[in-house]
C-alpha cells in the first residue's frame, strides 16, 4: 500500500517551482517592458535598471525557489517531517504562509532592482505633520560623514534662553543645510557663529547667536520655524540664508505637487522597525504610490503646481530660463513665503537681512547665469529688504585672493570651512549695520 502524497510537500513544491520560474521570467526584456507600463501609468519616466541589479534578482528567485524546493524534499525524506507536516493544522498554516508569503516575496525580488540603493543610517529627522520634518530633540548621529549634535530643542548649536541678557545683541538665523553647516562637525565653525565672533572682536558687543536653521528647508518652513519658536527669542535682527533650491526643491514634495519623500527622511529612521522596512523594495514602492496619490489630488487643487511639476523645475532652470512661465510662478511662490517672514518680523520691530548664496556654476560665468539673483534684488529693493548678493563679493574675493570655487565649496552650493570664514567676513558690514539701525529705532 503506498502512502500518498503528502499536501503541504506538494504545496511546497509548486511555490518552489514558481519562485523559481521567476528567474526566466524576469529578464531585461520583461523589465524593461515593465518600466514603459510604470512610466506610462505613473506618468513619469520609471528607468530601467541595470543589467547586474536583473542578474541579481534572476539568482534571488532561483535561490529562495531552490530553498523552498528543498524543504519539500525533506518533508518527503524524513518520515518525522512527513507526519507534522500531515497533521491538518500545520498544513493549514503552510497553505496560509504559502498564499500569504509567495506574492510578496515575488514582487519583494522583482521591485529590487528599481529601487535606489538608500539606507536609512540615522536618526536625525524626524516626520512633522506641519513642517516635513524636523531636527530630532537631542539627536547625535552621523550626517554627511561628519558627526552632527542636536540640543535640547531640536536645533543645531548653545541653548540659548528665550530671555534676553543685558548687554547682549542677539541674532536669530533661518536657512537650510548652507546655514546649518552641512560636513561641517562644529557649529562654531559655521558662518552665523564666526560672523559673531568677528562682530565681538571688531566691534567690542557680545553676540547671541541663534541658528534655527535645518537640514532642506525652504521659506515657507523657515517662517513656521520663525512662527513657533523664533520669536520667542526676541531677536535684535533675523537673517535669512536664501539658497537658489529653496525656489524649486519644495516642488518635488507632496504638499507642493511632487511625489517625492524628502532627501531627510529618506535618510533617517524612526524606529527600528522603520530602518526594518525601509530595506524592502515592496514597502518602498508602496509609499511611492501611496506619494503619488497625494500629488496628484494636489495637482489638480492647483493647477500652478502642476505646471511646476510637468516642468520638472530645476536650479539650473532658474539661471537659463528665466522668463519661462513655470520659473516665473515658482519665484512668486518662494518670495512670497520671504515676504511673509519680513512683514511677521516688521510688524514686531525686528529687522530682516537676507544673505543670498549661489551655486559653484555661477562663479564661472556670474554675467550670464545671475538671472536669479536679478530676481531677488529687485524683489528686495523695491520692497526695502536689506539684501546681500554673495555671487560678486565671492568672485571679486576669489580673484583677489587667487582663489578657486573648491578652496570655498564642498560641492555644487555647500561651504567648506574656509568658504564658512570668507562668508562670515563679507556680510560682518551688513549685519553690522542692520544691528545699528535697529538699535536706533
Amino acid at each position: 500500500m503506498t502512502t500518498s502524497r503528502n499536501p503541504a510537500q506538494l504545496l511546497l513544491a509548486v511555490a518552489g517551482v514558481v519562485l523559481a520560474t521567476g528567474a526566466v521570467i524576469h529578464n531585461p526584456w520583461t523589465v524593461r517592458l515593465a518600466a514603459r507600463a510604470a512610466t506610462a501609468l505613473v506618468g513619469r519616466v520609471v528607468a530601467v535598471p541595470d543589467p547586474s541589479l536583473i542578474q541579481r534578482a534572476q539568482l534571488a528567485y532561483l535561490l529562495a525557489g531552490a530553498i523552498v524546493l528543498l524543504a519539500a524534499f525533506l518533508i518527503g525524506r524524513a518520515a518525522a517531517l512527513d507526519r507534522c507536516f500531515r497533521h491538518p493544522l500545520t498544513q493549514k498554516l503552510t497553505l496560509a504562509l504559502v498564499v500569504l508569503m509567495l506574492p510578496l516575496v515575488w514582487l519583494e525580488i522583482g521591485l529590487r532592482p528599481f529601487v535606489p540603493p538608500v539606507e536609512k543610517s540615522n536618526r536625525l529627522f524626524v516626520r512633522d505633520d506641519d513642517l516635513g520634518w524636523r531636527l530630532r530633540p537631542g539627536a547625535v548621529d552621523q550626517w554627511g560623514g561628519v558627526t552632527v549634535r542636536v540640543n535640547e530643542r531640536g536645533f543645531r548649536g548653545p541653548v540659548i534662553p528665550y530671555p534676553r541678557a543685558p548687554g547682549t545683541r542677539r541674532i536669530l538665523y533661518l536657512g537650510d543645510s548652507v546655514t546649518f553647516g552641512y560636513r561641517m562637525e562644529r557649529w562654531e565653525d559655521t558662518w552665523p557663529f564666526l560672523l559673531a565672533d568677528t562682530l565681538a572682536a571688531r566691534d567690542s558687543f557680545p553676540i547671541e547667536t541663534v541658528n534655527l536653521s535645518v537640514e532642506g528647508y525652504s521659506q515657507w518652513q523657515e517662517n513656521m520655524v520663525l512662527t513657533r519658536e523664533g520669536y520667542r527669542y526676541q531677536p535684535d535682527l533675523v537673517v535669512v540664508g536664501f539658497v537658489l533650491n529653496d525656489v524649486t526643491e519644495m516642488f518635488h514634495l507632496p504638499r507642493f505637487g511632487g511625489s517625492d519623500e524628502a532627501y531627510q527622511l529618506r535618510h533617517a529612521y524612526a524606529s527600528r522597525a522603520d530602518r526594518l522596512l525601509s530595506k524592502s523594495a515592496l514597502f518602498y514602492e508602496l509609499q511611492n504610490v501611496i506619494r503619488e496619490v497625494k500629488a496628484r489630488r494636489r495637482l489638480g487643487a492647483d493647477v500652478r503646481l502642476g505646471a511646476i511639476q510637468q516642468e520638472n523645475l530645476e536650479v539650473e532652470s532658474l539661471m537659463r530660463n528665466p522668463d519661462e512661465p513655470a520659473v516665473r510662478t515658482a519665484w512668486d511662490l518662494a518670495l512670497a513665503d520671504l515676504q511673509h517672514i519680513v512683514d511677521g518680523c516688521r510688524a514686531r520691530g525686528i529687522p530682516v537681512l537676507v544673505v543670498v548664496f549661489p551655486f559653484t556654476v555661477q562663479l564661472d560665468d556670474p554675467a550670464a547665469l545671475s538671472a536669479p539673483q536679478r530676481v531677488i534684488d529687485a524683489y528686495a529693493n523695491a520692497r526695502g529688504i536689506p539684501a546681500v548678493d554673495l555671487l560678486p563679493l565671492l568672485v571679486d574675493h576669489m580673484r583677489s585672493e587667487g582663489m578657486r570655487a573648491g578652496d570655498l565649496f564642498l560641492d555644487h552650493d555647500h561651504l567648506s570651512e574656509a568658504g564658512h570664514r570668507v562668508v562670515a567676513g563679507l556680510v560682518a558690514d551688513a549685519v553690522a549695520h542692520s544691528l545699528a539701525g535697529a538699535a536706533t529705532d
